[in-house]
């Protein structure tokens, strides 16, 4: 008796700890070096100008996960080949503290992977961190998208599982472009039960685009990648620079 329920424990606490890993995940997704924008030099003023801009995101609260910076005060479009601009854009569920956390993953993999490109964006589980001597606030990287998916398909019902998918893709992306200006987060998740299991997703954009923008953005991976790359599988996620888009049979956000 006491062996079986010690086993039944042990069997909790492997679930337990197997759901606070999918939860706590930061793994490396994906990058791209911009080699259109230059180069710089370790000590060149772009690189000071670089590590001055970081430094100042690092003291930011980011309570909505997010910030677009620059070593200029504005914004301002300009020829000179030393200003940086940054963005910096978590998962609606990494905010605060765990949004520093992932900007220093993410910057030193940039500095890695993208060594001395003045261009260049970083992707892990829960942010996405650009660097750019142009600015490229509000826009929509269209350049920058690309998809993962489960190798596994789903096993029967395919077009029950396709149903379910698609109506509560419409369901987040009405949510994730409510008024941006309200919400301060352009963000949604949601769950649907097809069947024994249960599907999780999550929509985002960046918070630099329009409430528009961000519709358009989300349209167009839907567009693009529903019918064709996700079809039956299991699992899959788009991510760009401008927005994002994940779904799986498991929880893979903080609650």
């Amino acid at each position: 008796m006491s062996s079986n329920i010690l086993a039944m424990v042990a069997m909790q606490l492997l679930l337990i700890r197997i759901v606070s890993s999918q939860n706590v995940t930061n793994e490396y997704l994906n990058h791209q070096c911009n080699n259109t924008q230059g180069t710089y030099t370790r000590g060149s003023t772009f690189g000071k100008n670089l590590n001055q801009v970081i430094r100042n995101i690092s003291h930011l609260h980011l309570r909505y996960g997010y910030t677009y910076n620059s070593s200029v005060e504005a914004y301002e479009v300009s020829k000179d080949p030393n200003i940086v601009f940054v963005l910096l854009q978590c998962r609606g569920d990494s905010y605060g503290s765990k949004c520093h956390s992932c900007l220093d993953t993410a910057f030193s993999g940039l500095r890695e992977r993208c060594r001395g490109n003045k261009g260049a964006i970083i992707w892990y589980d829960q942010c996405v961190l650009e660097i750019s001597s142009v600015n490229t606030k509000g826009r929509i990287r269209y350049d920058s998208f690309f998809n993962m998916t489960n190798v596994k398909n789903v096993s029967s019902n395919a077009e029950q599982f396709k149903n379910k998918r698609k109506d509560l893709f419409h369901k987040l992306l009405l949510g994730a472009t409510k008024d941006v200006s309200d919400s301060n987060d352009a963000y949604a998740v949601g769950e649907t039960r097809i069947g024994r299991n249960k599907m999780y997703a999550m929509m985002q954009c960046a918070l630099d685009l329009t409430t528009n923008g961000c519709y358009v953005c989300l349209e167009w991976i839907i567009g693009r990648y529903d019918s064709f790359y996700f079809d039956r599988r299991q699992g899959a996620r788009v991510l760009s620079r401008s927005c994002s888009l994940r779904y799986e049979l498991y929880p893979f956000l903080r609650r």
